[in-house]
């Protein structure tokens, strides 16, 4: 601690003497001051190397974040290559200096502290404080301190930093895939289709649901993964739903505020990092700024969903299912099939209650005036759970609300208590609060 001390108040020293004009040493340009400090040997090399000590030689201005000769030592250790082959390959080289120098003069007061930084090669880090110090993350979330700042020159100023910085070597396809809790999101992405788009220019941001939150919405669902994939339509709108256009990073986030997703619906987000999706669910942000060439990444607790209607939401928004919404609400059973359930809904549509209708030989609204008979034949058509096409037991007795039971074969045909027959026409709706089959006749109780 004392070391660094010692090199934080050296470097404000040095930075006050040339911004006073001092010494007649004095650096004429950003090069010079490389290459006068003992420091930054290795860096002026580079920079001679890669050809752009003519550039930072230039007007300017420019911030230099200049890494020191240790760092570039522990750098050809972690690149496993030698001085003199790292030099040799000027493209590398000259994306990685570019990578390290702003347009403009940044002093330490105006550092965007937590804001994505932009240097002339394109990418991003950040600085955030840590203690007493500044430390940054680069491109590849790789972290280290800056030793010190305010170093100044006539066309720009020096921070002095401790480790050399990497810009980004992975999108954020590649990113999740590089991290194991990640993988069945990825599995998600690609079952999705939407691996290219995450894999392109971007940039987006990501709230990426956990391998935890994965399974924990599978068993809110009563959903298996395979069940869940392979619903391409809700698994593209529900990832989607994740995504933010542009990189916001945590310190950029509006609090509060409804942000857009790419999915068109929006989301907020608390003081506390609380997410709450359109549904009022609520999921906890445990990890930010993971940073990608196209884009950043923030860890999520649990999956976000898009506006999911409730069993009754769903029968009122589908005009084939207008006369069994009528008939909920004439039986008083807004409320409970509006509640957390979960149901499975055998919904008749309308033809189907245009049939009931003429072999009962009464009206619409006589129908719908029959309060205990309505309430019978609706119940009747609601069994507990979430029950998906795959899980339903063909050919056993299923008990319903209402009390009494009715038999599914194979070819997803009813036969309910008076033995009368009835098409499961389309399966697997999911809503909220269960699932949606539906049906092109109505069932009845036996009377």
């Amino acid at each position: 601690m004392l070391r660094w001390l010692r090199l934080w108040a050296a470097g404000t020293a040095l930075g006050l003497l040339a911004a006073c004009g001092g010494g007649s040493d004095e650096p004429q340009t950003l090069v010079e001051r490389l290459k006068k400090d003992p420091e930054t040997q290795v860096l002026a090399e580079a920079v001679a190397a890669a050809g752009l000590d003519g550039a930072l030689s230039g007007t300017g201005p420019f911030t230099v974040f200049a890494p020191n000769d240790a760092a570039f030592t522990a750098l050809l250790a972690e690149l496993g290559v030698s001085k003199a082959q790292l030099l040799a390959d000027k493209p590398l080289l000259e994306a990685v200096l570019r990578y390290h120098v702003l347009s403009g003069r940044v002093l330490r007061a105006e550092v965007p502290l937590g804001k994505a930084i932009s240097p002339l090669a394109g990418g991003v880090f950040k600085i955030e404080t840590s203690g007493n110090f500044l430390q940054f993350t680069d491109g590849r979330n790789r972290t280290g301190f800056i030793q010190s700042t305010d170093l100044l020159a006539p066309n720009g100023v020096v921070h002095k930093i401790e480790r050399v910085m990497l810009p980004a070597n992975r999108n954020l396809v590649q990113t999740a895939q590089s991290r194991a809790d990640f993988s069945l999101l990825v599995e998600a992405v690609v079952a999705a289709d939407l691996g290219n788009t995450l894999s392109g220019t971007g940039p987006f941001t990501v709230f990426a649901p956990t391998n935890a939150a994965f399974a924990a919405l599978l068993t809110e669902l009563g959903m298996t993964k395979e069940q869940l994939f392979a619903n391409k339509a809700l698994l593209s709108q529900v990832l989607r739903y994740h995504v933010v256009p542009g990189r916001v990073l945590k310190a950029e986030v509006p609090i509060g505020a409804a942000i857009a997703t790419a999915q068109g619906e929006s989301l907020s987000i608390a003081a506390n990092l609380e997410v709450t999706d359109r549904n009022g669910r609520k999921a906890r942000i445990t990890g930010t700024d993971v940073l990608a060439s196209n884009g950043v990444i923030h860890v999520l607790d649990r999956v976000i969903l898009p506006k999911i209607p409730t069993v009754v939401e769903a029968a009122l928004a589908t005009p084939q299912f207008s006369i069994l919404a009528e008939a909920v609400v004439a039986a008083d059973l807004t409320g409970a099939l509006s509640g957390a359930g979960p149901f499975t809904v055998f919904a008749p549509t309308n033809d189907a209650f245009a049939k009931l209708l003429a072999e009962l030989g009464v009206s619409k609204a006589q129908l719908l005036a029959n309060k205990p008979l309505l309430t019978q034949v609706l119940t009747y058509h609601v069994v507990p759970g979430r029950v998906f096409k795959a899980g339903v037991p063909v050919g056993s007795p299923i008990t319903t609300l209402q009390g009494q039971r009715f038999v599914v074969d194979a070819n997803l045909r009813i036969t309910d208590a008076r033995n009368r027959q009835a098409g499961i026409t389309a399966t697997d709706t999911l809503v909220l609060n269960g699932v949606i089959h539906t049906l092109d006749t109505v069932i009845l109780p036996a009377p």
